[in-house]
């Protein structure tokens, strides 16, 4: 048997293990009034979007896939690092060196002892984070993969996925979105700020807790926004989790302010960011107006999405069960795994049932993506056709080997 289907048996059993570990039965099991969500407006009034990249991505979820200008960068399984279009979704390894086969382990494209499966594109480079000694780092490359540099540590890591990076102006922030959950032991976490330009590190947050994780860090204008959840075993032995609420840190102020301390999964705001969605914890999806200070249930939470990540491509919103299927995959089951989609006003337009879905990654604005269980299984859907779109297709037509694992033992 090949040696990267025995590693494909297990990546997602690693990734399954790590979700339950992070496992956190939410809201069918606790559900909260519908009643919105008290909103601190003043720290989030005057948010100016223009130059700001898009948020399009699960900000919970591995990031096997970038977005580049004309094509994506995407992390096999093999971990290899490659390049494709739409157009003919050949996979071409970022490898620069003219004399490589790229079917070696010492191929430049393999991404071998780093945090698994985590690219990022930001201003036209490429971002990953090597392990070394048991730290995290920040290394930047360009398109080509010619040219690497170290910028700096991030945060301690083990062979994780769960170290996410958020990109903001001229720094970025790096969390740790779950290690610790479910875990017994008293845990500082920390958002760490790195800036892009010369390497400096500062701790922005942190919070100390036992079974607390960063989650949902975003960068709309100069606020850096995140959400802070926190699980514990009730009497019958059932781990539940709650948001502590909803944060921002101001890049000019240099300091943390609380938006609400309410039951917030995830959130996102409109392209002139005067209007602020969010989905709170089995409520449902509440559209707020900034200016007037006015809020209204909009996609009122149900036995199938009581929990739901929120992304927006300015043109519409979606919505993933993921997570929630996945706490409660006893009881619902995968077969409920599905995006929905709404207009800008809340009205849905469209469910796509996603029952194979192992992530759901949301896309950027031309498609939408999730990675189904098996080998390179990307899917996606064309946003053209999104309103009346529910099949998904496959972005190649056969996995993508590269390494040959008989002379890479």
């Amino acid at each position: 048997m090949r040696k990267n289907v025995i590693k494909k048996l297990i990546i997602p059993a690693v990734f399954l293990a790590a979700i339950i570990v992070a496992v956190v039965v939410y809201v069918g099991l606790h559900r909260n009034k519908e009643a919105a969500a008290a909103i601190d407006y003043s720290g989030i009034k005057g948010i100016n979007l223009k130059n700001v990249p898009p948020n399009y991505w699960n900000t919970n979820d591995v990031y096997r896939v970038a977005a580049a200008e004309n094509g994506y960068y995407y992390i096999t399984d093999e971990n290899m690092l490659v390049y494709f279009d739409m157009d003919g979704k050949e996979a071409v390894p970022v490898c620069a060196r003219p004399e490589c086969t790229h079917d070696s382990t010492d191929c430049d494209a393999c991404l071998n002892n780093c945090v698994i499966y985590n690219i990022y594109y930001y201003n036209g480079n490429l971002y990953y984070m090597p392990i070394e000694n048991g730290m995290a780092k920040l290394c930047r490359m360009d398109s080509s993969g010619s040219s690497r540099q170290i910028l700096g540590d991030l945060l301690p890591c083990e062979n994780s996925s769960s170290i996410h990076l958020g990109f903001l102006g001229d720094y970025v922030y790096a969390y740790d979105s779950g290690s610790h959950l479910g875990k017994d032991t008293e845990y500082t976490e920390q958002i760490i700020e790195l800036s892009l330009k010369n390497g400096s590190r500062n701790v922005i947050y942190e919070v100390t807790g036992k079974s607390i994780a960063v989650k949902n860090v975003k960068g709309f204008g100069d606020k850096v926004m995140f959400t802070v959840i926190e699980s514990n075993k009730d009497d019958e032995g059932i781990i539940r989790a709650k948001s502590r609420g909803l944060f921002a840190y101001s890049q000019s102020e240099k300091n943390v302010s609380q938006i609400s301390a309410e039951d917030i999964n995830d959130y996102y705001f409109n392209n002139t960011g005067d209007t602020f969605y969010y989905y709170v914890n089995g409520q449902g999806l509440y559209k707020s107006d900034i200016n007037s200070e006015q809020t209204e249930l909009k996609f009122k939470a149900d036995k199938y999405c009581d929990l739901c990540n929120v992304s927006s491509d300015g043109k519409y919103i979606y919505l993933n069960n993921e997570t929630y299927c996945v706490y409660l995959h006893n009881v619902i089951g995968n077969e409920s795994k599905k995006y929905v989609v709404l207009d800008m006003d809340g009205n849905v337009v469209n469910e796509i049932p996603s029952p194979e879905a192992l992530e759901m990654i949301f896309g950027d604005e031309r498609y939408l993506f999730c990675m189904n269980m098996g080998e390179d299984s990307l899917m996606y859907i064309d946003k053209k056709n999104i309103g009346t779109e529910t099949e998904w297709k496959a972005v190649f037509s056969k996995p993508v080997y590269l390494i040959d694992w008989r002379n890479n033992k």
